[in-house]
């Protein structure tokens, strides 16, 4: 959503049941009565949105990018963080606290018509773009059964943790990636 506040992006969810998960965890946990399911961070993803984002629109560098994940009432969030996750009744509150005008009219317009462009119109393109994505996901898992880091390039040591053992950054605090 642009605004004159920012660009909002926004990720829903429709999950029900307990969600279990903290900002940085990469994945979260749906619970259904005895039964845990994973789900990918919706924050992570919606970070992936908003990175693209910023490429796309490069040439405006002022641009707040506000980033909001919403469930529907069917979940009973149960997660810690910083980052605005909120059921989707509560969204236009969520969005209403944002009061600061950093995008003019005419910039709002403009960036509103070059997302347009930029949308996927076809069977083919769409094709096209879920593909890279599994290329993408492919990558990663390749880097990590070769003990390199997938967001930096560093070596993927094994450590200890309270939980037991797991595969970490050594270039660790500036990275923090954990293969799961």
């Amino acid at each position: 959503m642009v605004s004159n506040y920012g660009i909002f992006a926004i990720e829903t969810k429709n999950y029900q049941g307990w969600i279990l998960g903290n900002e940085f965890d990469e994945y979260w946990t749906q619970v259904i009565f005895k039964r845990k399911e994973k789900l990918h961070n919706p924050i992570k993803q919606n970070y992936g949105h908003i990175q693209a984002l910023r490429e796309a629109l490069s040439d405006y560098t002022d641009v707040n990018y506000i980033s909001i994940v919403a469930f529907t009432t069917k979940a009973d969030l149960k997660v810690k963080t910083n980052t605005d996750v909120v059921y989707t009744v509560n969204l236009p509150k969520t969005i209403r606290k944002y009061s600061n005008e950093t995008i003019s009219d005419s910039n709002k317009e403009q960036i509103y018509e070059k997302l347009l462009s930029l949308n996927i119109d076809s069977k083919e393109n769409r094709k096209a773009h879920v593909e890279a994505i599994h290329n993408n996901l492919e990558d990663r898992h390749k880097k990590v059964d070769a003990d390199t880091c997938p967001k930096c390039g560093g070596k993927l040591v094994l450590r200890n943790g309270k939980y037991g053992q797991f595969k970490g950054c050594s270039n660790y605090p500036k990275c923090r990636f954990i293969a799961k």
